[in-house]
Formats: C-alpha cells, structure tokens, sequence
C-alpha cells in the first residue's frame, strides 16, 4: 500500500495515483463463493460490474483539513477504505504515510456486549497503550466524551449519538497523523459536533494531523475545511476551494432532480415508440442554468442521420410525432419574432430554463450533424446540444445577433457534460438585477463599521404577469470560514405594479461581528417560509430568484466585543430596578387577550 515518495520533497499525506475500483454484483450468493476460487463464469448472467472509482488521482498534504462530498453512492466512502486499506484497488497506487485513525462506521471494532470501558481499553491496547499510559488515556476520553455515567453499561444499550461520542473520542485523543471520518458526526447533537470540529481544527492546526472528512452537511464543513473534492459517479468532478464545491453539489441536487423526471418522461416516450427506434434529447438551454435577461426564438432544428434521412422540426408547421416536447421547461406558443414564425425560450416561468424534446430516431443510424435556426439578441449566454442519455453528441453556443441566425453542427465524440457551476436558481418570474452596500448618505461602500447604518439597496426585475404583487424577501448574511446564517426577512413585501422596482433594507446599526461577510438574497412567492415543508431551494418552483453568496462586503471592528471570533451581537432593550422596589407601571404588561385583572 505503501510506496516511496520522489527524492528531493516532503512526502504527502496521502497520494492516490490513477485508482479505480471495480465491485461485482452477483446474481446469487453461490456465485460469490464460486469467484473466491476463481471459478464463476463471467457475464450478466452470472454478475454486473459497478465502477465505484475511476481513475483517482488526489494528492494530500500533511496537516490540510479536506471535506469529501457527494451523493449517495457517489464512492466516497470507497474512497476512504481505500485509502486506509479496508478495500483494495481494482487499479492504481495508494500511498499513505503516517498512523491513520478511522471512523468509517459507527460500533466498528466496538463490542456492543462489551461495556463502555471494556471496549476503549481493548481499543488502547490494539494500538499498543497498555497499562498505566492507558488508564491515564481513559480518563481523557471519557472527560471528552462526556458519558462518564454510562461508561460502565455495555454498548448495547447507548444511543447512536453516545456511540459515535466514545469513538470519535478514542479516536482523535492520540492524535493521529491521519484522521478519517465519514458521517459518525451527523449522528451526535449540535454541541458535540461543534466541540469535535473545534477538536479536529486543533489537531489539524497544532498538531499536523491531516483530515479527511465524508459528509453531507456541506455548509458545516466550511467551518472546518480549506479544500472540498467533491465525487460524482466514481469522478473527482471538483477538487478546489469550497465556494466553487457548494455552488456545484447545489446545482447537482438539481441536476438530479431534472434527470429523475427526463427517465419518467422516457419511459412514457418508449411505450409507444417503435421497437426498432432509439432516442435523443434536443436542448436549447441557458448556460447558467438561470433564466435568459432575453427571450430567445427558435424557428427549425434539423438532425441528419448518417444515412442522409432528416429528422425536422419546424416551428411553423405541425409537431411531429418523433419529438416529444419535455414539460419541464420554459417554450412558449408559437409566435412571430422578427417576421418568422418561431417558438421562444421564457425569460421566466419553470425553474428549468430549456427547451427539451425527446426524439425518437432509427436505433441502427448514427447521427450525422444538426442544423438549427434561432434569435437571440441578448447578453446572456445560451446553447444548443443533443444528448443521448448523459452522453454529448453535439454542442454549439447560440450568440447573439442582430437578426436570425443559422448553424450547422458536426457529431462530436461522445462525453458527459463538464461539471456545472450553476450561481442562481429561481423560476425568473421576479430577478435580483443589482445590489448596493450604501451609508446613510447614499454613498456606495464596500464597509462599515459595526453599530453602524447601513443600506442595502436591491433593484428588482418583476417579469410575472400575475404575481399578486406580494413576494417573500430574504437577505441572509454568512460569515467567511464558517456556515451559520444571519437572516433578514420581509415574508409580504408588496412590490408597485411596474415592470422593475427598487427595495431598500436599512439596518439602523449593524450588529455582525467584524470580519468578512457574504450576501444570498432571495426573492420568492409571499409566505413561503410559512408554508409546510420547506423545500431545497434549487429545485424549489415558489422561489423566483436565489443568488449565492456572491456579494461580499466588511464589517470593521469597533471594540473588542464585536471581534476576536463573535459572531453577531443581539440587540436588546435593558431594564433595571431593586429587587424589592415595585415595579414601575410601564413594566406592566396586560395579560393575553388584553384583560386586566
């Protein structure tokens, strides 16, 4: 597993160099002891393959604090047991120096007839702590764990919570040279989880030890990590800075949501498609994944087969029976624009910003190119593409222009789209087009000292023909380095029956503690966060606009309250008497329902 590092540099922490891994899926459990001798035959029949890896490379300096993010099934948790040797690459090298110490599961290496005390000192003792050293050991973690009542019980009887408590404390007492842990933290209550991230932030800065941490709480572990790999499908789609991370594993939530609903309308294409058919998708979509600033005209897409057979849709003309328009999207009715006959992509309406058509074509002919002819005169950038399933057939950016344009796209080799990086979500119905940081005179700033006024000026785009004219308005203020938010909210803002509007918050005395501050504003239907379960907000159709924490701005310290790691100072009103003094009559309060007595 082990393996020399190159002359002249420090050696990484953890290096991984082109692994992947390969699972087999047997049909029958007799298949799987049959491959142990190297005797069950290959093939569907017998088991299916799953790419749980594809060619890792990461490499791991000492002492960096990196969250690992993803989905379910997405290989992180492989990832890990690769690397502390649980599981063993299908390809590739691993390279790991240092002690590692691992949570990859709650109540692993723990007996759970075994009492509190029984296992930690069995634990101790696999690590080479006995004696005297042990018992002093002890004493720290159960002081840290915080269940010295219950360390006597067998480990059958703890929560969850008390599981992952006694373990992450035997774990990080030592202080490992690489501590891994994966999700045991989400288990625990809020004042554990964040007495163990101050812990491993300690470790990690005091004491060199490396991190790596699975979760799905990706806004807490921007409390803790520096660097975010985020995996999909087996890949390193991102290894970077949080922000980016965040802002991708958001638009992948939504990603996912988009494709669960193409697989239904697919499977109600293929019910009357003839067998001997296969299908495309068609796409002419926003680049952002938010909606365009201008309505954008289709009039014909063409797809060729290699055979020279064309497939035609023409806006002017009939829909045809092979292209099955998507409902999740923004097309309008046909219309004219600029003297032809076309239909539009919205500036508004569905959260998916696109124009998709499922196409059925003949399964044993390769696509050949693509012609298509649009209008679009506006800043924003838009495309067209033709999918099959994941894979991309074809790519073309539609520019702007004056007057209708036309293109001809040549079949390009398959591959999956890039990674996107999707900023702001929303239906568009109502959209955020400018924000100011402004001081009680009106003057533009990009600080203030706390205690101070301040003045946020947002200038609103209201696109909806029929908005009610009430909207929900959220302002939530987060903190660089760390997750919480700060929030601001008008839940009926009446907006003036015009087509733009400007909305002014003033705080009259900044309360956020010193340091640097990101903004997310949020515009959305009147009431939604009074309304059932609230829903995640990038494939949530009532929000019209949500930006993300792309404004920035500074709060100056005052004194010393408001710095050296506060957060935010709560106002407040204070009143004082003698404890034997009657109270004043403004103190009195009227019972509920306004009753005296």
């Amino acid at each position: 597993m082990n393996s020399p590092s190159p002359v002249g540099g420090p050696a990484p922490a953890v290096r991984l160099t082109s692994v992947s891994k390969v699972y087999r899926l047997y049909q029958k459990p007799l298949y799987r002891f049959l491959d142990v001798f190297n005797l069950c035959p290959p093939g569907p029949a017998y088991y299916a393959e799953h790419q749980a890896l594809s060619n890792v490379d990461i490499e791991v300096s000492s002492g960096e604090k990196v969250a690992i993010i993803g989905r379910n099934g997405a290989g992180k948790s492989t990832m890990l047991k690769v690397i502390t040797g649980l599981v063993q690459p299908t390809a590739g090298s691993v390279e790991v120096n240092g002690t590692i110490s691992n949570l990859l599961q709650i109540g692993s290496g723990f007996h759970p007839d075994f009492t509190g005390r029984q296992n930690v000192f069995a634990s101790l003792a696999h690590q080479g702590i006995v004696g005297r050293a042990a018992a002093e050991v002890f004493d720290e973690i159960v002081e840290f764990s915080e269940i010295e009542q219950y360390i006597d019980q067998p480990m059958k009887t703890y929560s969850t919570g008390m599981c992952s408590r006694l373990m992450f404390s035997a774990s990080i007492i030592l202080k490992p040279e690489l501590l891994i842990v994966d999700e045991i933290l989400g288990v625990g209550d809020a004042y554990f989880s964040h007495k163990s991230f101050e812990r491993m932030r300690d470790l990690c800065s005091h004491d060199g030890t490396t991190l790596l941490l699975v979760t799905h709480d990706i806004y807490g572990a921007q409390n803790l990590c520096d660097r975010f790999i985020w995996i999909d499908r087996g890949r390193v789609k991102h290894d970077g800075d949080a922000k980016t991370a965040v802002a991708m594993y958001e638009t992948s939530v939504k990603e996912q949501e988009e494709e669960m609903r193409r697989r239904r309308s697919v499977a109600s294409v293929r019910e009357v498609a003839p067998a001997s058919t296969d299908s495309l998708h068609v796409v002419v979509r926003s680049r952002t994944g938010f909606a365009l600033k201008r309505p954008l005209g289709v009039g014909l897409i063409e797809l060729v087969g290699a055979d020279g057979q064309v497939n035609r849709l023409e806006m002017s003309a009939p829909s045809q029976p092979s292209w099955h328009l998507v409902p999740e999207g923004n097309l309008g009715a046909a219309e004219v624009l600029r003297g032809r006959v076309c239909r539009v992509l919205r500036t508004f309406g569905s959260i998916y910003h696109k124009a998709e058509w499922i196409v059925t074509v003949p399964a044993m002919v390769p696509l050949a190119r693509a012609h298509v002819q649009w209008y679009y005169d506006g800043p924003d950038e838009a495309e067209f593409a033709v999918l099959r399933g994941s894979a991309l057939v074809m790519q073309r950016e539609l520019g702007g222009g004056n007057g209708w344009q036309s293109a001809t796209i040549d079949v390009q080799p398959a591959a999956e789209p890039g990674p996107p990086v999707q900023m702001e979500f929303g239906s568009g119905i109502v959209r955020v087009a400018n924000v100011q940081f402004l001081d009680v005179n009106g003057f533009e700033v990009a600080s203030v000292t706390h205690g101070d006024p301040l003045v946020i000026r947002a200038l609103l785009d209201v696109n909806g023909p029929a908005l009610g004219r009430e909207v929900t308005f959220l302002m939530a203020f987060t903190r660089h380095g760390t997750s919480f938010a700060v929030n601001v909210v008008e839940h009926q803002l009446r907006l003036p029956r015009s087509s733009s509007a400007v909305v002014d918050v003033t705080l009259p005395a900044v309360r956020l503690g010193s340091g640097t501050w990101f903004l997310r504003l949020g515009v959305g239907e009147a009431g939604v966060f009074k309304r059932g379960t609230l829903g995640y907000f990038a494939v949530d159709e009532r929000w019209y606009h949500m930006t993300r924490e792309g404004l920035q701005f500074e709060v100056r310290s005052a004194d010393r309250l408001d710095s050296a790691g506060c957060f935010m100072v709560h106002e407040a009103h204070f009143s004082v008497l003698a404890a034997d003094a009657p109270p004043e009559p403004s103190a009195l309060r009227e019972p509920a329902g306004g009753l005296s007595q």
